[in-house]
């Protein structure tokens, strides 16, 4: 199973500290990270968007939550991906973002189905994380998305990715 922490920041300023403190004295338990927040000419947004990837570690994963869970300011939201993972669901149109993760089994075999899957929906991804990854000696493959847009093309390409075999999906949504 893979574990994804997301870490939703309201205000970046006040408490990027905070949060990367907690991050920096759990790092051994993280594996990568992604963080993303709205800039443009006009716009510098105050709230973040944080994506851990994180080792199999199940006190580790405990002492990072409870950490972080002790800050003002952030919200957190928890994926696991694999096959026992739960099925994605309908991303709710209230969100303002969501984040796909999926776990690609066999990827060298289904990859070109996958891409062209990701490249029908490419105007509703506005970030993509991949990770290339052996998995107790099988080729397999992690994908992190930011999805926008039209929540029917969100959830098109959900639905898409999750009728592919040997393809995990699951989402983590925020309003």
């Amino acid at each position: 199973m893979v574990r994804i922490i997301a870490i939703r920041v309201v205000d970046r300023i006040k408490e990027s500290g905070h949060t990367q403190d907690v991050l920096s004295k759990h790092s051994s338990i993280i594996k990568s990270r992604l963080g993303f927040h709205e800039l443009n000419e006009d716009v510098c947004s105050r709230e973040a968007y944080i994506l851990l990837h994180l080792k199999d570690d199940e006190a580790g994963v405990k002492a990072l939550m409870n950490d972080l869970g002790e800050i003002y300011g952030i919200e957190l939201k928890q994926m696991d991906l694999g096959p026992e993972a739960d099925k994605p669901y309908p991303i709710p149109v209230e969100s303002a973002v969501a984040v796909v993760g999926m776990i690609i089994n066999n990827r060298s075999e289904i990859i070109r189905e996958v891409q062209k899957a990701l490249t029908s929906f490419g105007c509703t991804i506005r970030t993509r994380l991949g990770i290339n990854e052996e998995d107790h000696g099988k080729d397999m493959g992690l994908i992190l998305l930011e999805l926008v847009g039209e929540h029917s093309e969100m959830n098109g390409l959900v639905e898409r990715l999750n009728n592919i075999n040997n393809v995990s999906v699951t989402v983590i949504s925020f309003n």
